[in-house]
């Protein structure tokens, strides 16, 4: 269930920010791509659960959020930061939802840290997933009735129908609790932890109230 476009309270400005992140995450992935050098770039500035604990590489935790492991990685991170994050810049502000967002991803690289499993401890995580997963759950207490126009593909046809935010970011959510311990590269349990963290930080953040 991939969502398209959501009823966006931004009419008044662009979310300058949001756009500055992408920008930022694109720029720096396809630099890596065209060098060629992706591997050695993940182990080097991701962050590996086992090096943060030994107290090496500290700074990881900040610049795994802006390197990506491909292309696909790279554009369904955007497009959620895109589809999600104007909403939740344009109620905090710009320096709030910088802040917030990297808040975000940083928490998000500790819940991983700390609950990883001992035989993956050495496997580097990458991606802004753990930062955008708190900009879900932001925008699950700001704009919980919001419409969002998902993509469903059947057996037989393209389903496109319109959803409530909170079910689909409900649906979201349930599903990366089934996926955790499920053997994939992907960081579930950060995911877990950012978007929980959105939903109990966003009050301390958010600056106006919308319908």
């Amino acid at each position: 269930m991939f969502p398209l476009y959501d009823e966006s309270a931004l009419k008044l400005k662009p979310p300058y920010v949001t756009l500055f992140l992408i920008f930022i995450n694109v720029s720096i992935s396809v630099f890596i791509f065209l060098e060629g050098n992706l591997e050695e770039v993940i182990f080097k500035y991701g962050t590996t659960p086992s090096q943060i604990l030994e107290g090496r590489a500290l700074f990881t935790p900040f610049t795994s959020l802006f390197i990506h492991a491909g292309f696909i990685h790279l554009i369904g991170n955007m497009w959620f930061l895109w589809l999600f994050g104007d909403n939740v810049e344009y109620n905090l502000g710009k320096i709030r939802f910088f802040i917030f967002y990297l808040l975000m991803g940083i928490f998000a690289s500790l819940v991983h840290i700390s609950l990883a499993p001992l035989d993956q401890a050495h496997i580097p995580a990458v991606g802004a997933s753990g930062a955008i997963s708190g900009l879900l759950g932001g925008y699950l207490v700001l704009y919980p009735r919001n419409r969002i126009k998902a993509f469903l593909m059947s057996f037989y046809h393209p389903i496109v129908f319109w959803v409530p935010a909170y079910f689909y970011i409900g649906f979201w959510f349930i599903l990366q609790l089934l996926l955790v311990g499920q053997a994939t590269f992907v960081a579930y349990l950060a995911h877990i932890g950012g978007f929980v963290a959105g939903i109990f930080l966003i009050f301390f953040f958010k600056r106006k109230k919308r319908r």
